[in-house]
């Protein structure tokens, strides 16, 4: 193949991230080329996420052209891939992952976010966080924003809003001071499934130049860890805009998982952590999913669907 396609949303993180994968590709000998692709979350961007509902909202119009041979090659943020991919598609490799984590971006008059006043604005696009956070401060006003992550941090600027929380992987690659970010511990703010790594979907047709590829970017402990979480939010039967957290560690021969799944305005929580081989990471996310649907989360499900 003389010139790998390589699908991406028009987005400044987007194209930061796909330029990455296609300079490790340049940097193994292979000939890339950027295209870049509207998706409808892209066309819609003043609106909650989850009120547009459906899935593949950062990734059909990807899929598409995928499929229809318009690109080689999708760079997504693993954290918005449906667990479900359309039938002849794959994540043909997971790069190493940045941060999984959740940072407050404080207003320039700000401090840190646990000495926010009662009643402060905080402002997010997602659900989960918006849960967590009403979880540990219910005192806090929760105000949705939605735009890319330079967008979001202009209206910051402008607003009266005590802060802003986002993903750090994002901030970072976009070159953010991190003496300008305050991480917020798992006790407070659970990640995303898969949050912090890339995901790179080809058609899977065993084409050679495919494990050239995969030798080149995949990483094994990463995708160890997102499939577990990606099968704990598979088994709850949740989007990628659902107020659950995953995050899964390697420890020696075990893998770690811990599951937080919420209501909505932050209550009830239901949490619990599992331990299991390393070889079986979807077996462990399936296990954790189903014991805390046992507990009781199977109720918020319905909750989800009618927000």
């Amino acid at each position: 193949m003389d010139e790998l396609r390589i699908g991406t949303r028009k987005s400044a993180l987007a194209r930061m991230q796909a330029g990455w994968v296609a300079d490790r590709l340049r940097e193994a000998g292979l000939s890339t080329r950027l295209v870049l692709i509207e998706t409808e979350g892209d066309r819609r961007l003043e609106e909650p996420l989850y009120r547009i509902g459906g899935k593949g909202l950062f990734t059909k119009a990807l899929d598409e052209a995928l499929l229809d041979g318009r690109i080689e090659l999708a760079v997504h943020s693993l954290k918005d891939l449906p667990t479900e991919l359309p039938e002849g598609l794959g994540i043909l490799a997971i790069p190493p992952r940045a941060s999984p984590y959740d940072v407050f971006v404080p207003h320039r008059k700000s401090g840190r976010l646990a000495e926010a006043p009662p009643g402060a604005l905080v402002a997010t696009s997602s659900l989960r966080r918006a849960a967590q956070l009403r979880a540990w401060r219910p005192d806090l006003e929760i105000t949705p924003v939605r735009g890319n992550v330079d967008t979001r941090l202009a209206k910051l600027a402008r607003s009266t809003w005590y802060g802003l929380v986002l993903a750090e992987a994002g901030l970072s690659r976009l070159g953010m001071p991190e003496d300008r970010l305050e991480r917020l511990p798992e006790q407070i703010m659970l990640p995303a499934p898969g949050q912090g790594a890339l995901a790179v979907v080809a058609r899977m047709d065993g084409g050679r130049w495919q494990e050239r590829i995969r030798a080149v970017l995949h990483d094994p402990d990463t995708a160890c860890a997102v499939r577990a979480e990606r099968a704990f939010l598979r088994a709850l039967g949740g989007g990628c805009h659902v107020p659950v957290g995953a995050l899964a560690r390697r420890s020696g021969s075990e893998l770690y998982l811990i599951g937080r799944v919420l209501g909505v305005q932050g209550h009830p929580v239901f949490e619990l952590g599992l331990a299991g081989p390393i070889q079986e990471p979807e077996s462990l996310g399936e296990r954790l999913g189903e014991r805390l649907l046992r507990q009781g989360a199977e109720e918020l499900r319905h909750s989800w669907r009618e927000t």
